[in-house]
């Protein structure tokens, strides 16, 4: 799966809020992480942390869209989200400031840029490699 600029500015935010990173964070485009030099993949079935980064992305990304943040509680609960879960997720979010949020949106722009510049390199050497 191709991660959206949209998606991979969702993980990171929410990997940063989950695990307090303050370093630099790089999301491939297939949704592994790119934290301290080291190169990882998200194992939510497997890590009660990394669930929980995946559903504050989730919801990190639905908010971009619109949604407000007393409904994606109550929708995350409607899923099948325990209510202790659900709580998380929604005090996460909670916690981020209007700049934070904007520099979401900037980071989504990075990687709609970092796809563009991607998609760029790869027609340059596919029309030079005849």
């Amino acid at each position: 799966m191709q991660a959206t600029p949209e998606d991979r500015a969702s993980l990171e935010s929410a990997r940063r809020m989950v695990c307090g990173d303050r370093g630099d964070i790089y999301v491939f485009d297939d949704g592994k992480f790119l934290v301290s030099s080291t190169a990882f993949a998200l194992r939510p079935s497997r890590d009660p942390i990394d669930a929980l980064i995946v559903a504050v992305s989730q919801a990190v990304k639905l908010h971009l869209a619109g949604v407000e943040l007393g409904e994606l509680r109550r929708d995350l609960v409607e899923a099948g989200m325990g209510e202790e879960q659900a709580d998380s997720v929604h005090d996460h979010l909670l916690d981020v400031s209007v700049k934070d949020w904007a520099q979401v949106r900037a980071r989504v722009k990075f990687y709609e840029d970092d796809n563009a510049r991607i998609a760029a390199f790869d027609t340059d050497k596919s029309e030079g490699s005849s």
